[in-house]
């Protein structure tokens, strides 16, 4: 069982881990994130354009 000692020992221990982490991680984890959802997360929003076509030319039909 953990006293009070010990618990304030971790919570310390804890910040000093990660507060100087998360300062310099600041800068590259936007990008990182970034990067991530552009890989492996599809876009929702984006239809998709169809088939191209062309309005000026038109079938033969003589040849069908």
């Amino acid at each position: 069982m953990m006293n009070i000692t010990d618990i304030l020992q971790l919570v310390v221990l804890c910040a000093i881990i990660f507060i100087p982490l998360g300062y310099f991680a600041h800068r590259w984890l936007p990008r990182m994130a970034a990067l991530v959802r552009l890989l492996f997360l599809k876009p929702r929003y984006v239809k998709s354009a169809g088939t191209l076509r062309r309005s000026s030319v038109k079938a033969d039909h003589r040849h069908d």
